[in-house]
């Protein structure tokens, strides 16, 4: 029994090979593909955080209150272990040391200066420990001194920009101050001092409205100047303890946690007693949210492909095991005639598939674990599973078909997709299936965006190019039917011959069809959807810039646009008019009115999305429900008043916040008015620095910055490599397939072949006969698979959702682009060139296969 086992297997090495080679690359390939994408994830959930993302609490108390709250160094230190121990364990993991600090309201310097002068006093133990002082001495305030000036040390750059030196003395508002010392950072690229720029240098303060900015700084004091200040004034305090988040440490699975901890946090913050009322103050609810929805799409759409790549690697397996399956097909029915039960069949069919399965996919394993491409997940180790046990299926049930004795009509009938007659079986599996797919598609646009990462998703793509495979393998018959007569009319035989031999395959040999038009369906989709995201990308940098560069100006003058407009590469430039805090006499709330001439404007840049195709007065949607409808007259103080009547909406404009309210009026109506700030929306490619010179003291902003900023982003690029990486499997897969049936069926190929030589085939003709017979279920699986995947995008409607990536910008379903169409095409010679390598690798002389008399 050993030995015809060993037999059985040498006179099967070719499928048994094939079927071995296929585990191991599908198991390495479910290892890899998924770890490599969680490594994504998590490298974009740590650059969401960012290097300088910290967690406060704080908390404000004034005078007299504020040093009941806090007296002394212990008290600080004993609220500094409250809120460390209070913190959530998703935080605590990724929280650094807490960074606890006191500093009062910005105070004013009085004396004339070229800006206005705040200064703010800050007891901050960290920063004491992380300072050499280089002039004078420490600021030291002794607890029992109450009269002298309490002593304050800056930081020297801060002295040598605004022209202090040791010894100055400052009058706060009643807070005598005066510098004891000067300092200098031990480390000034200390991630320390982020936060913090105010302690190393003079930094700029908008003092709000018309007043322009201060020059402010912080001076560092001490617990005892601390008491003394709380004790002797009124001034307000902020108690805050800073928690440094390192972000490299933060997964994906981290962040998840930690956006549903930091309303825990806030609660627990919020709801303790016997201290000043504190709230947490963070950036990273919006990281978070930003992110998780980032995450939330990139899982939804990369599912999709993720599961069509899963139903090709499976597809072809199963075409493998298919394969062995027939060619065991005459042994089995030979051993089931000479009375072998179906238990006996089972060892050498099942075995063998077994043998060729189970170690190739552990090797897999240990092949795709070993390359390290990102954490381990799960769902790894059940496709394997799943897909093991799908090769051993199939020759499982190709023994169960040997239940007749391999006598009867069933042996003789013939099963080729032309001349088979479907049972009731298949045609109720295949309406089902169909049906099946039908439900999945409106299940999903009925749930929409909320159906996530469920399996329901990444099926719904299967279903479907399974439904699609049924559908054409139903029509595939007659397309051959129907092509046969015409060829059968034309003098050269090779067309008749390749279409009839297409023909005569049975459903194995036309199961490379499905895997075909799934690996197609994986590539349209992939393709489509990748196009769409880059089109939508390039579609909201023009919309948030408004042209290839946006100018941010002041009082522009005709010399100052002419300029601009004579730098080399520019092609065009517009300005508008730019006014603020302009209302109506019926409603003093303000907008801004911006002053554009819409036609030029869309003729400049005629990429700009959502520009109205008239001229005419246009109001935000905000400034809608506060105008009206109805004439109405803007003005401000400085500004001459118009009167204006609305013509519609415009949604978004260039250079304005979504969601704020303006006025867009053409631009003679207030190109008269001085002193206000413009805009110029400049087109081409003209050098930065001329543009800065052409412009000086303005902000240059660049449509390339902000297309850069959407992607470049981790996720963004993780999306990207995904697509690009299903497509070329998905590919492989496909060409896999081609290559297994034509290697697996060469040799009974070449004795047919090898006849048709000895009537006169010449070798060419052989290899055009090659060409036609597979051109049939090449042109039928990818031409549908690739509609399929054109369309998925739309089928799958809110699930592929990439507004996320675009900065809120609608993204459509595009058309692949050449680089897509060409890749296709590539496939398709390339399938093509392996059919005439394999014909001309197997080319048998007729006097080496032909016996005597034939």
């Amino acid at each position: 029994m050993r030995g015809s086992a060993m037999r059985l297997a040498r006179a099967q090495w070719a499928p048994l090979v094939a079927l071995a080679v296929l585990s191991l690359l599908s198991a390495l390939l479910a290892v890899a593909v998924p770890s490599r994408t969680a490594a994504g994830y998590d490298r974009a959930a740590a650059a969401a955080i960012g290097p300088a993302a910290d967690l406060r609490v704080d908390g404000k108390a004034s005078g007299s209150r504020a040093w009941a709250a806090l007296p002394s160094d212990a008290a600080l230190a004993t609220n500094t272990v409250t809120w460390q121990q209070l913190l959530p364990r998703s935080l605590a993991e990724v929280a650094g040391d807490p960074e606890p600090s006191v500093t009062t309201e910005r105070l004013p310097v009085p004396g004339r200066f070229s800006a206005p002068r705040l200064l703010y006093l800050g007891w901050d133990p960290g920063s004491w420990s992380r300072v050499r002082v280089v002039a004078g001495g420490p600021a030291v305030n002794p607890p029992a001194e109450t009269r002298d000036d309490i002593r304050v040390m800056v930081s020297a750059k801060f002295a040598g920009q605004l022209g202090y030196k040791v010894g100055d003395r400052m009058d706060l508002g009643g807070l005598a101050v005066r510098i004891s010392g000067l300092y200098e950072p031990l480390n000034a690229a200390d991630p320390f001092w982020t936060p913090r720029p105010g302690q190393l240098h003079a930094v700029k303060v908008d003092l709000g409205g018309d007043a322009g900015q201060a020059d402010a700084g912080t001076a560092l004091m001490d617990a005892g100047g601390y008491t003394r200040v709380a004790r002797e004034s009124d001034t307000q305090f902020t108690f805050s303890w800073r928690f440094p988040i390192r972000g490299g440490d933060v997964d994906a699975g981290d962040a998840g946690a930690m956006a549903g901890d930091l309303g825990a946090f806030r609660s627990a913050v919020q709801g303790r007693a016997g201290f000043v009322p504190c709230v947490v103050v963070t950036a990273l609810d919006d990281r978070l949210t930003e992110f998780a929805g980032r995450l939330h799409t990139a899982r939804s759409v990369l599912g999709l492909a993720f599961g069509g790549l899963a139903a090709v690697a499976a597809g072809v397996l199963l075409l493998a095991a298919g394969l062995l399956g027939e060619r065991l097909r005459p042994v089995l029915g030979t051993m089931r005639a000479r009375g072998a039960s179906l238990r006996q069949l089972a060892a050498p069919a099942c075995g063998l598939t077994a043998l060729a399965v189970l170690p190739s996919a552990l090797l897999g394993y240990l092949a795709g674990r070993l390359l390290d491409a990102g954490p381990p997940q799960p769902v790894s180790l059940y496709a394997i599973a799943a897909l093991a046990v799908a090769a051993l299926l199939v020759p499982a049930a190709m023994v169960w078909r040997e239940r007749g004795g391999g006598l009867g009509p069933v042996a003789d009938r013939r099963d080729d997709l032309v001349a088979g007659r479907p049972s009731t079986r298949r045609l109720v599996l295949d309406v089902l299936l169909v049906a099946l797919a039908l439900i999945g598609v409106v299940l999903l646009r009925e749930r929409g965006a909320s159906a996530g990462t469920d399996p329901l998703v990444a099926a719904v793509p299967v279903l479907l190019g399974a439904a699609l495979g049924v559908i054409v393998l139903r029509a595939y018959p007659y397309l051959l039917r129907a092509a046969v007569p015409a060829l059968r009319r034309r003098s050269g035989a090779v067309g008749f011959l390749g279409l009839a031999r297409a023909a005569r395959q049975n459903l194995v040999g036309a199961l490379p069809l499905v895997v075909l038009l799934l690996a197609a369906t994986v590539a349209g989709f992939t393709a489509t959807v990748d196009t769409a995201l880059r089109d939508g990308q390039v579609r909201a940098s023009w919309s948030e810039i408004g042209g290839d560069a946006r100018i941010e100006a002041g009082p522009l003058d005709d010399a100052a646009l002419a300029r601009i407009r004579s730098l080399p590469g520019v092609t065009g430039a517009l300005p508008a008019r730019v006014i603020t805090y302009v209302s109506t006499s019926s409603d003093p709330a303000p907008m801004t009115v911006v002053g554009v001439d819409l036609d030029a404007y869309r003729e400049l840049a005629p990429a700009v999305p959502g520009i109205p195709s008239h001229s005419g007065v246009y109001l935000s949607p905000l400034a809608a429900r506060t105008m009206g409808t109805g004439a109405v007259t803007l003005n401000r103080p400085g500004m001459s008043p118009i009167d204006v009547k609305p013509a519609g909406q415009i949604e978004h404009l260039p250079g304005q916040e979504p969601g704020t309210a303006f006025v867009v009026v053409p631009y003679k109506l207030i190109a008269g008015e001085k002193g206000f700030a413009s805009q110029v929306f400049v087109t081409g490619h003209p050098d930065v620095k001329d543009l800065r010179a052409a412009a000086p003291g303005r902000d240059v902003l660049l449509r390339q910055d902000a297309l850069r900023a959407m992607t470049d982003v981790p996720m963004v690029i993780v999306v990207h490599e995904t697509f690009r990486d299903g497509a070329l499997i998905g590919g492989a897969f496909g060409l896999l397939a081609v290559l297994l049936v034509l290697v697996v069926g060469a040799r009974a190929r070449a004795g047919t072949v090898a006849h048709l030589r000895a009537l006169g085939l010449s070798r060419r003709q052989s290899r055009g006969l090659a060409l036609v017979e597979i051109a049939p279920v090449l042109l039928c699986a990818v031409g549908a698979g690739w509609v399929l995947g054109l369309l998925l995008p739309e089928i799958t409607g809110p699930v592929v959702d990439l507004r996320p990536y675009t900065d809120g910008f609608a993204v459509t379903a595009h058309v692949p682009g050449w680089p897509a169409l060409l890749g296709l095409v590539g496939a398709l010679l390339l399938a093509a060139a392996v059919a005439v390598a394999v014909d001309r690798l197997f080319d048998a002389r007729p006097g080496t296969v032909l016996r005597t008399g034939e």
